[in-house]
């Protein structure tokens, strides 16, 4: 509790002095102004192209919908932005019955490093602008995380219209500030409960819709508002997706890829069955063995402030931490819970004897866990301080949307979190393997 207090109180403190002054980098204009001066077209948009890391650094994975009326797909990649010099990728296209829309994905590889790429694509009869995306650097890796933008999620008082504004609003607010804020973001791991419906084309559209999505791929998980259509996978064309597994949800199976030296793992913890999650991050682990870091995303958070009060982060410890344990990840980012909160360095259920000196932890034996506030706002949950889990050493509930950027670079990762309002840190821990 006094922790708790503390923190929120540096960080109320910055707050009220940085308020003095007017906070521009790369904040939108006010909810009713970007309402007035955008809603309209955003909310009539029938879908965007979205981009997905890559089975590695040398791939991008594309999808994009068209109506069911209209089969013809094309997708032209080149490094010229006239695409003078681009190739047509080789599309596949998958009717979605369940929305009866047709899904188009594509894969470009044999990329190269800090290079720019232009694509344009074609559906439902026309050809979109020219988008460009920046393929990152060997020497450093850098990548956003949000959860939750929930884009929809009820609140009492509101009309369904006013709720998606709101949280729509946020989500863009989110983005734009995180990208000015952070240079050369390589892609974006979204959390889970992208939508509050995930029978909603009108949400996936809205969530797709900012502008950031067109330069930037986004490893997205499948939280408990997505699991039970077909709809998420329509939207994200994931690498290392078909695993061999017993069962699985319907919106797919998790999945996994390399960038730089880190193994990404991303699982559906919506589906606790021990050996679906064990065949996905044994599979990982083989595929890539030589990786210096490996980081796995959930939506459910086992270790977070609370997490012995949800039945879903209590399952996700017995059956999904156990293998986090045995295959060494380092760190596991999490959701769900719309709350920040960090752990100490856990293994077996245990806080190690691993101490931070400066948020530094050296050599740890054991997983760092993180839980991301909402990145819209669309809603925030509280914290019972007098149930505060023995594994967790940090947290905060400041009611306003927060982003949290990984920065990995030789023996270093490290995570910084900051809150929307101010653009304040909240948070910022690393771990160093030497």
């Amino acid at each position: 509790m006094a922790r708790l207090k503390k923190l929120t109180a540096i960080v109320l403190t910055i707050a009220v002095v940085l308020g003095v002054f007017t906070f521009s980098s790369g904040a939108l204009e006010s909810q009713e102004e970007w309402i007035q001066n955008n809603w309209e077209t955003i909310s009539e948009s029938t879908g965007y192209l979205t981009m997905t890391p890559g089975a590695d650094n040398s791939k991008m994975n594309f999808s994009w919908q068209s109506s069911f009326k209209n089969w013809k797909a094309e997708i032209l990649v080149g490094k010229s932005e006239d695409l003078s010099d681009a190739q047509s990728l080789k599309v596949r296209s998958i009717f979605n019955i369940f929305l009866f829309e047709i899904t188009h994905e594509a894969t470009v590889s044999d990329l190269e490093e800090d290079t720019t790429y232009y694509y344009k694509y074609y559906a439902d009869k026309e050809w979109s602008e020219v988008y460009s995306f920046t393929t990152g650097s060997s020497d450093s890796t850098k990548v956003l995380f949000v959860t939750d933008a929930q884009l929809g999620r009820y609140r009492k008082g509101e009309t369904d219209e006013e709720n998606l504004q709101h949280d729509t609003y946020g989500w863009y607010n989110t983005l734009e500030l995180a990208t000015n804020t952070e240079s050369k973001i390589d892609f974006i791991i979204a959390g889970g409960d992208q939508v509050q419906d995930s029978y909603s084309e009108a949400q996936y559209s809205l969530f797709e819709s900012v502008p950031q999505l067109r330069n930037l791929p986004v490893a997205a998980l499948v939280g408990n508002h997505e699991f039970y259509t077909t709809n998420y996978s329509s939207h994200f064309n994931n690498p290392n997706r078909n695993t061999p597994v017993l069962l699985r949800d319907a919106a797919g199976n998790g999945y996994y890829f390399v960038y730089n030296d880190i193994l990404f793992i991303m699982l559906d913890s919506n589906f606790m069955l021990p050996s679906t999650h064990r065949a996905i991050i044994r599979a990982a682990c083989k595929k890539y063995p030589d990786t210096k870091w490996r980081v796995v995303a959930m939506h459910h958070s086992p270790y977070d402030v609370n997490a012995s009060d949800d039945f879903m982060n209590n399952l996700a410890r017995n059956t999904i931490a156990p293998y986090l344990d045995k295959y060494d990840i380092d760190l596991c980012l999490g959701g769900h819970d719309h709350l920040y909160s960090r752990s100490y360095i856990v293994k077996d259920n245990e806080v190690t004897d691993d101490v931070a000196n400066d948020n530094v932890y050296t050599n740890p034996d054991g997983t760092l866990y993180i839980t991301g506030n909402s990145s819209s706002g669309c809603n925030y949950n509280g914290i019972d301080e007098d149930e505060v889990n023995p594994q967790c050493d940090v947290y905060s509930q400041l009611r306003v949307p927060s982003y949290s950027v990984l920065d990995v670079s030789g023996d270093t990762l490290s995570v910084t979190t900051r809150e929307t309002e101010n653009n304040t840190v909240i948070d910022t821990v690393s771990i160093v393997k030497n």
